[in-house]
């Protein structure tokens, strides 16, 4: 039986960008496919991927992009996910400083006017609130503010049914190492990719407004991480697979630095500003 198709669903700013560099690696051009939110909500890429022949949609091996699930059921041959998580908090003021900074984002000219807790209270960006448990529960419909105990276990089961590793921000070699036991993959050297410079500090109330609305992320959050734990407790092979990937990525780094950090960096300060609208 053949491999099923890898779908990478992207959830902004939690360092997919730098693992979408590593996919790209195990798999030939032919074979990989990204779907774009552009400037729109990410869930309209399940209406545009649906509008594609068949063909094309069984065609790829890897499906990259910010997405919600619910893309599978539209893939016509067996398909598995794969994720990253982050910590709700450091999420949400990453999301909000990549908007305040990203010209062709379209809540870039809204948000320039609004302070944090301002543009929390606005409910102009669902990204804001429990968007890691939205997009894994594939829900478009529940209303910005609401914390409904149903989406977040609607968001495991789908987790336990249909993705084969949920890998977290904050144990990032870890995560790619198990990405790499489940599916057979080598060459997961990396640099980090789209790192911000300047980091958004909250007031007392942000912090708390930000719990608030990330409820169901926040215990969602800490239920992946136990469950990536005991992923590496029971997986034999992982011990020796992270001490040779140790070596291997320390060797990376210089080469990296000079095929991609350098040439990112000269071309960040070269290009004019940004128009694209999606989170890294």
């Amino acid at each position: 039986m053949s491999e099923p198709t890898v779908v990478f669903l992207h959830i902004g700013k939690t360092g997919g960008t730098t693992l979408r560099r590593v996919l790209r690696r195990q798999y030939p051009e032919s074979e990989m496919m990204v779907v774009r939110a552009r400037a729109r909500p990410r869930e309209e890429t399940l209406a545009d991927f649906a509008e594609l022949p068949e063909a094309e949609r069984a065609r790829p091996r890897l499906i990259l992009g910010h997405t919600v699930f619910g893309l599978h059921e539209l893939v016509p041959r067996p398909s598995t996910y794969i994720t990253l998580l982050r910590r709700p908090v450091s999420l949400v003021l990453s999301q909000y400083g990549f908007v305040r900074r990203t010209p062709g984002h379209r809540h870039h000219q809204a948000a320039q006017g609004m302070g944090l807790e301002e543009y929390l209270a606005s409910g102009l960006a669902q990204e804001m609130n429990n968007s890691q448990t939205r997009a894994l529960a594939g829900a478009v419909d529940v209303p910005y503010g609401e914390n409904p105990p149903e989406l977040l276990e609607l968001a495991k089961r789908n987790v336990e049914e249909h993705f084969r590793v949920v890998g977290l921000t904050e144990r990032f070699d870890e995560s790619l190492v198990l990405f790499g036991l489940a599916f057979g993959w080598s060459r997961l050297s990396y640099v980090r990719a789209n790192v911000a410079s300047k980091r958004v500090v909250p007031s007392p109330a942000g912090l708390a407004e930000i719990e608030r609305l990330n409820a169901l992320d926040l215990e969602l959050y800490d239920w992946a991480e136990r469950r990536l734990q005991a992923t590496i407790d029971g997986e034999p092979r992982f011990a020796a697979a992270y001490a040779r990937f140790e070596r291997r990525n320390r060797l990376y780094q210089p080469w990296g630095k000079v095929t991609y950090t350098l040439p990112k960096r000269l071309h960040t300060r070269l290009q004019a500003p940004r128009s694209a609208g999606e989170p890294a």
